[in-house]
C-alpha cells in the first residue's frame, strides 16, 4: 500500500489566502476554479496532514519532564523547565501558531467541500471526516497546553480574530468527543493510502483526549467520571475490532523495517528526499556525526526499570549497583544509549567523562549529552552520514496499541471497574515476546492498579513525547520536577574504582502555574478580549 504523499505547496485558496480584489488570479489556483472534483478534496485533506507534529516537536516534549531535560542550555526548553520562561518565550507562540495553522487549513476545507458534485460521494465523506479528525487532533493539543483557547470551526477575518474569547475546556471536549464519534462512521478500518486517518486512529485520539479530560487540569470540569468512560469506550472500540496487535519485539518498533506495523494506531509519514525529518541529527549521537540530542534522559527514568525480577531496583538483592543497566527490564536497553552500547555504525558509545576521548564525553563540547545517556528509539543505521541525517524517513509514531491497552486499563482503574482486565492488558505489554517481564498478579487496590499502571505508561512509553503530558493530568508535575540537580548515568570510576553517578547542578522547577502554558504575548497584544492564565501576568 502506498504512502499518502503530503503536498507541501497546495494551492493558496485550500488554506484561505486573502486577495486584495475579486477578480480570477492568474498565477495560483482559485476557489473560482478549484473545489470541482473529488480529487481536490483529497488534495486538500492530504495537505493537512503536514500540519502533524515533526520528531523535534513531539519528542522533546519529555525534556520538560522528569525523565529528561534539555542538552541545550539557550533553547526555550530549558526556560520552560525551569520555570523562568514568560509568555514572549518563542515556544509558546510557535506552539500556538502552528496547531492553529492546521485549524485553519481544516476550517477552509470544511467551508469548501460541499461545493463539490462528488462522483464518489463515499471518498468524499471519507476524506471529510479525516479533517474533522485531524482538527480535534489539533485542538487536542491546544488545550493540553493552554487550557481554554478560542474554538473556531469557520474561516475567520483578520476583524473577527480580535473579537475571540477562550472557550471553556469542557466545551472543547464535547466538541471533539461529538466530532469523532460522528466521524468515525465514515472512516475505514484499514486506509486506501498508509498514514491517512483510519477508525482506529480516530477512535484513539479521542481515548487520548478523554483520559487528559479526566486529569481536568483547569479546574474549571468536574466531569472525571464521564471522561473515563469515554476513554475507555474509544479503547475498547479500538481493542475489539482485531486491527491491531502488538509489534512481537519492542526492540524493532522505530525502524524502517517496521514503519506501518500492526501496532501503529496513527502517525505521520515521512519519506527520504521527498518529505523529510531531521531526527537523527537532533537526536543522535555527536559521533555519529550530528549536531548532538536535544534530549538528555536522566537517572529518574533508568531507576523506573524494573529487575528482570519484576522488582524494583531498591527490592530486589540481585541489582549489583557497580553494573546497573545489567540484569534490567529489556525496554531499558531499547530506549536508551548507555555506556558500552552499540550504536547503529557499529562503534560503541561512551560518554564517561576522563575516560573516553569520544566525541560523546561528557564535557567534550556542548552538543553532547548532560547525562551521559542518550535516546535510542527512532535512531536508525540508515540515517548515519551527513547527507542522510537531516533527511531521514523513518514515520513518527504519534499513537500506537500499546497505549491504547494502557488507556484502557488505567480507565477502568479510574473508574474501579474490571480491574481484572485492566491487569490482563498491563500484562499484555510486560509478555511481549522480547521484553517478558514477569506478569503482575494479586494486586486488587486501586492505588496499587494506579501505581501499575503508571509505571507501565512510563517505562513503555518512554521519550516519545507521552510523559509531558502525563504528569500534568496526574497533578504530580510538583512533586517530581523540583530538583536542585538532574542525576544522570552511573559508572565505575577507572582509577578509584567506586561507583560514580554523574549530577549537573541544572535545576527544575515546576509551580502551579506550569500547569498551563501562557496565552502567548503577541495573541494579548492582538487581541485584548483573551484572557492570560494564572500566574503568567
Amino acid at each position: 500500500m502506498k504512502k499518502i504523499f503530503i503536498y507541501l505547496a497546495f494551492p493558496c485558496i485550500a488554506f484561505g489566502c486573502s486577495d486584495v480584489l475579486d477578480t480570477i488570479p492568474t498565477d495560483r489556483l482559485s476557489s473560482e476554479v478549484y473545489w470541482k472534483t473529488d480529487q481536490d478534496a483529497q488534495l486538500a485533506a492530504n495537505a493537512i496532514y503536514r500540519f502533524l507534529e515533526d520528531p523535534g516537536t513531539l519528542l522533546s516534549r519529555d525534556e520538560m519532564s522528569d525523565i529528561a531535560r534539555a542538552t541545550f542550555e539557550t533553547s526555550d526548553e530549558t526556560k520552560i523547565e525551569a520555570s523562568i520562561a514568560d509568555p514572549q518565550t518563542g515556544l509558546f507562540q510557535d506552539t500556538w501558531n502552528d496547531l492553529y495553522k492546521g485549524i485553519r487549513r481544516c476550517n477552509d476545507y470544511m467551508a469548501n467541500v460541499e461545493k463539490i458534485t462528488p462522483e464518489n460521494e463515499a471518498n468524499v465523506n471519507t476524506y471529510t471526516a479525516e479533517v474533522r479528525t485531524l482538527r480535534c487532533y489539533f485542538y487536542s493539543r491546544l488545550v493540553g497546553y493552554f487550557g481554554d483557547v478560542p474554538l473556531i470551526t469557520t474561516p475567520i477575518g483578520i476583524a473577527e480574530s480580535k473579537e475571540l474569547t477562550r472557550t471553556p475546556v469542557s466545551e472543547i471536549y464535547d466538541f471533539i468527543y461529538n466530532e469523532i464519534t460522528d466521524a468515525v462512521n465514515y472512516l475505514p478500518v484499514t486506509a486506501s493510502e498508509k498514514g491517512r486517518v483510519t477508525k482506529g486512529a480516530a477512535l484513539g485520539i479521542l481515548a487520548r483526549t478523554m483520559l487528559f479530560a479526566a486529569g481536568n487540569v483547569t479546574g474549571a470540569d468536574d466531569r472525571a467520571t464521564t471522561y473515563y468512560q469515554r476513554a475507555k469506550d474509544a479503547a475498547d472500540a479500538i481493542i475489539a475490532s482485531g486491527a491491531y496487535s502488538l509489534l512481537p519485539n519492542y526492540k524493532d518498533l522505530f525502524n524502517y523495517a517496521n514503519e506501518n506495523s500492526q501496532e501503529v494506531v496513527f502517525d505521520k509519514q515521512f519519506i527520504k528526499d521527498t518529505y523529510a525529518n531531521t531526527v537523527m541529527n537532533d537526536f543522535g549521537a555527536v559521533s555519529l556525526g550530528n549536531n548532538g540530542s536535544m534530549m538528555s534522559p536522566t537517572a529518574v527514568l533508568v531507576d523506573e526499570y524494573e529487575t528482570a525480577n519484576g522488582k524494583k531496583i531498591t527490592e530486589d538483592s540481585s541489582y549489583d549497583p557497580m553494573n546497573p543497566y545489567e540484569g534490567r527490564d529489556p525496554r531499558l536497553s531499547y530506549t536508551l544509549f548507555v555506556p558500552g552500547d552499540e550504536l547503529p555504525d557499529g562503534t560503541i558509545y561512551d560518554s564517561r567523562p576522563g575516560w573516553s576521548t569520544t566525541a560523546d564525553a561528557i564535557g567534550a563540547s556542548y552538543q553532547v549529552s548532560k547525562t551521559g545517556l542518550l535516546p535510542r528509539k527512532y535512531i536508525n543505521a540508515e540515517d548515519i552520514g551527513q547527507s542522510n541525517r537531516t533527511n531521514c524517513g523513518i514515520n513518527l509514531i504519534i499513537i500506537r496499541y500499546a497505549e491504547i491497552l494502557l488507556t484502557a486499563a488505567e480507565a477502568r482503574i479510574e473508574l474501579n471497574t474490571e480491574t481484572d482486565i485492566a491487569l490482563q492488558y498491563i500484562n499484555q505489554i510486560r509478555q511481549r515476546s522480547d521484553v517478558n517481564m514477569p506478569a503482575l498478579s494479586g494486586i486488587t487496590s486501586q492505588n496499587a492498579l494506579r501505581e501499575a499502571v503508571r509505571h507501565e505508561r512510563m517505562v513503555e512509553l518512554a521519550l516519545e513525547g507521552n510523559r509531558f503530558f502525563d504528569i500534568r493530568r496526574w497533578k504530580i508535575a510538583e512533586a517530581v520536577c523540583n530538583k536542585d540537580e538532574i542525576e544522570g548515568m552511573r559508572y565505575v570510576d577507572k582509577e578509584t574504582g567506586k561507583l560514580v553517578s554523574v549530577t549537573t547542578d541544572y535545576k527544575k522547577k515546576f509551580t502551579a502555574r506550569d500547569y498551563l502554558w501562557p496565552i502567548p504575548y503577541n495573541e494579548r497584544q492582538l487581541n485584548t478580549n483573551l484572557s492570560q492564565n494564572n500566574g503568567w501576568n
